[in-house]
């Protein structure tokens, strides 16, 4: 993989390519939890081992008081402010929307310029993102993935949900994590369902509130399906 960054609103986004990224190459947008940055997220890029997507992995917008620099946040989880959960969205659409129009990228040849195949995943809170952002995107979204999170608002977060009902959602969850108690992907799943989602799955591992090579290797098939 290629890596290089370019900043979106000030803020850093890693970008992992392949050596030649093919026409339509399926973007993957991945979101660290709360306190840490996108390079923490960077090691399961070759982990995942899908040479023909790309990789974007921002940085979230907010620093919190308290936390070392370089420890970022997409909200206040003791507050859990909807306000910064939806700014924190809004820059996840300009994040989704530079790489699914990439101007630097060439269609193949004789093919009609389209836009590119998003999946937008994440761990804690940003596993929490990206249901909020990928259900809410206008541009649509290949999959989504919530790794150990929840949904704060059910009724906020899919009221006026974009993302078609065939969407397929994965949600994988550790039945001993004691930051995020699985209830909290159980009543996700619950509430993706009663909306109308019918392409919702999850995955629970006899883990805590982590990433293990079973759990991401149950994010690696559903990526392999989706992309």
């Amino acid at each position: 993989m290629v890596l290089s960054e370019t900043r979106i609103d000030k803020h850093s986004c890693l970008v992992l390519d392949p050596p030649i990224i093919p026409p339509g190459a399926p973007v993957v947008i991945i979101l660290h939890g709360l306190g840490t940055n996108a390079d923490d997220m960077a090691p399961l890029v070759e982990q995942l081992n899908l040479p023909n997507c790309r990789f974007v992995l921002p940085d979230a917008p907010l620093h919190l008081q308290g936390y070392p620099e370089g420890a970022y946040a997409w909200y206040d989880f003791q507050a859990h402010n909807r306000e910064e959960i939806v700014k924190s969205r809004e820059y996840l659409f300009k994040v989704m929307d530079r790489f699914s129009n990439d101007p630097n990228l060439r269609p193949a040849a004789g093919a009609e310029k389209k836009p590119t195949p998003v999946i937008i995943m994440g761990f804690s809170q940003g596993g929490v993102m990206a249901m909020e952002a990928g259900l809410n995107y206008k541009g649509g979204v290949a999959g989504i993935v919530s790794m150990s999170g929840y949904m704060p608002d059910p009724w906020a977060t899919l009221t006026k949900a974009e993302a078609s009902f065939e969407t397929p959602i994965l949600l994988v969850h550790g039945t001993q994590d004691e930051v995020v108690p699985v209830d909290g992907s159980r009543h996700a799943v619950e509430s993706l369902k009663e909306t109308g989602y019918s392409l919702v799955t999850l995955k629970e591992f006899p883990m805590g509130h982590t990433i293990t090579e079973d759990s991401l290797g149950v994010v690696r098939e559903f990526l392999k399906q989706n992309t």
